[in-house]
């Protein structure tokens, strides 16, 4: 097993941020139940809520696509993208990258065969071997040739 990709650190601070949604959700959906106990109308208190979810909501989808470890183990990959409380693991064959974008400003993007959203890369990451996580992407690498 090979680590090529480690950033527990930073993913610490966007797990805070996630946290931080959700406290601000439930303030929203509190409100919402003291406008919908005062009378107010519904549409403004549908309003309320649906203010409520969307950071959740957003916060749930990045954190399904942000990636805080990539370990190489043979011809496989296990990628963690970050959860609310701890990493969640996706272990995906070599054979189904796809696709590895080149490095932008501060991140690269891994796109996986039967994932509508590719797994996102911060290149402020405290380990990262990108010449090894180019490599995946490689077709004679996948295959080990």
């Amino acid at each position: 097993m090979t680590v090529l990709y480690d950033n527990r650190q930073r993913a610490k601070r966007a797990r805070f941020s996630i946290v931080t949604a959700v406290v601000w959700s439930i303030g929203w959906f509190y409100w919402a139940s003291v406008l919908w106990t005062g009378g107010t109308r519904p549409l403004a208190v549908a309003i309320v809520v649906i203010i409520g979810f969307l950071p959740m909501v957003a916060l749930h989808f990045y954190g399904n696509v942000y990636v805080v470890r990539i370990v190489r183990d043979g011809d496989m990959a296990d990628i963690s993208t970050l959860g609310l409380i701890g990493h969640r693991t996706v272990r995906v064959p070599l054979s189904a990258i796809l696709e590895i974008a080149k490095p932008e400003a501060t991140g690269m993007t891994i796109r996986v065969a039967g994932r509508r959203t590719p797994f996102l890369l911060d290149l402020q990451a405290e380990y990262s071997d990108m010449n090894a996580i180019t490599a995946l992407g490689d077709r004679n690498a996948a295959l080990g040739s």
